[in-house]
């Protein structure tokens, strides 16, 4: 009665971990070859909506830098500006200026703010 009990339930583990594993390696290339794609679609999406500028702050900024909120030099910065790093979309921009001819980089579309005449903009992208 063990013996058969046992074997009861070795052939349900069996078959639990054999229905979550998948069936063949096409069938995980399939998988993977589909959150690719998955990827792919919602990187397209997010590049084609940083180049709308219908939510861009006139002027267009040229930009010594951009970085993250988060940087660990500029964070102190907003939160003495009382500013809340994690809620800024987009990269901040350091030492802006109007996009003019003389600029270096490509201009930058900001849609937060932009503080200090330019030393600071939120919300930066590349366009």
């Amino acid at each position: 009665m063990k013996f058969t009990t046992a074997l009861s339930v070795f052939a349900v583990t069996g078959s639990a971990l054999a229905s979550a594993v998948p069936a063949t390696n096409d069938d995980l290339t399939q998988q993977l070859t589909a959150q690719v794609h998955e990827a792919a679609r919602q990187i397209e999406d997010a590049n084609l909506e940083k180049r709308d500028t219908s939510k861009c702050i006139d002027p267009k900024l040229c930009c010594g830098t951009l970085t993250t909120p988060l940087d660990p030099i500029v964070d102190p910065i907003l939160k003495g500006l009382g500013i809340d790093a994690a809620s800024i979309v987009g990269s901040v921009g350091l030492l802006c200026h109007a996009y003019d001819d003389s600029c270096t980089t490509a201009p930058q579309c900001c849609t937060e703010v932009n503080l200090l005449g330019g030393t600071l903009a939120l919300g930066c992208s590349d366009l």
